[in-house]
């Protein structure tokens, strides 16, 4: 019998048979990876001759949305950034299964134990991301969505909210009023535009370095936009976890730092539940973003705790 997480039980038998159909062989573990935020089902299969793969099955529509982007984007990047495809299913009547290349034993910098950046992996992550902001995007894919604006809303969406930014303990109030006006015209001017194949949701959890090779997964929320999309986004936390300041790798980006501090922050006073080290996390990233945009728009330092503290 093939070991299968007990949350997975009403799905197992179906997803096993169509891949073990696929790869004309039986499985002999299914194991659900302990990272990773996917709302997909999501396993390191091992097979009977002992090869491995990865296997993703969509569960619903939006999922099913997710996968077919991500399955769009494997079969048009470089093979030396992406898992490679072993399967796809995609069979009337069912949602399509994703089949890849297994990568456990790659080196994976984020683990449920913390992250673990080796010597130089920093250097090549960031070269890598270089490479991939020069890949055109796939004709089929849709522009990045609309970057809605948060900071109004944070600063002048009534008294509370301000104070509730406030009582994160990042800035004071003296602060965030001379970089009011500069934040919310950076912000606002963000331009995400761009033929350049983005992939969304870059942080180290969706990074392994294989050998000679950075591999990037999870391509669910790929498309269409700016050049230095991915890297914007993976900056803060790659700082976060040891690597370079932002402001020293993209010196005039304070869009892209007002921006990401401002959508933090709205999650953080707006999403109700999340875990305490997420929110934790959240708060010491909008630290970055801030210290980041104020960089590039030659504004003081902000004057709260500094993010080592939080």
């Amino acid at each position: 019998m093939c070991p299968v997480p007990d949350d997975a039980r009403s799905i197992s038998t179906t997803l096993r048979a169509r891949v073990e159909h696929a790869l004309g062989q039986q499985s002999t573990e299914w194991v659900k990876p302990d990272t990773g935020l996917s709302a997909a089902a999501r396993y390191s299969v091992t097979l009977n001759d002992g090869s491995g793969v990865f296997v993703k099955a969509a569960t619903d529509d939006e999922t099913e949305r997710w996968l077919r982007t991500e399955y769009l984007a494997l079969r048009h990047v470089p093979e030396r950034f992406v898992a490679r495809v072993v399967a796809w299913l995609d069979e009337p009547g069912s949602h399509p299964v994703l089949v890849v290349e297994d990568l456990r034993r790659a080196h994976w910098p984020a683990g449920h134990e913390g992250v673990d950046w080796r010597e130089g992996d920093v250097d090549r992550v960031l070269a890598a991301v270089a490479d991939l902001a020069g890949i055109p995007a796939p004709a089929a894919f849709e522009p990045a969505a609309p970057r809605p604006a948060y900071w109004p809303t944070l600063l002048h969406e009534g008294p509370d909210r301000r104070a509730a930014f406030l009582d994160l303990g990042l800035c004071t109030a003296g602060w965030l009023n001379g970089a009011a006006t500069a934040l919310i015209e950076a912000e606002a001017g963000l331009d995400d535009r761009g033929d350049s194949l983005v992939h969304g949701d870059l942080r180290s959890d969706n990074i392994c370095v294989a050998h000679d090779r950075v591999v990037f997964v999870d391509w669910s929320h790929a498309s269409r936009g700016s050049a230095e999309h991915d890297l914007a986004l993976l900056l803060p936390t790659l700082h976060l976890e040891g690597g370079p300041m932002p402001y020293d790798v993209l010196p005039t980006a304070g869009g892209w730092a007002a921006a990401g501090g401002a959508l933090l922050a709205r999650r953080v006073l707006d999403e109700r539940g999340a875990p305490g080290w997420l929110v934790n996390v959240f708060v010491r990233l909008i630290a970055i973003d801030l210290a980041w945009a104020a960089s590039c728009l030659d504004l003081p330092r902000p004057d709260g705790i500094d993010w080592r503290s939080i």
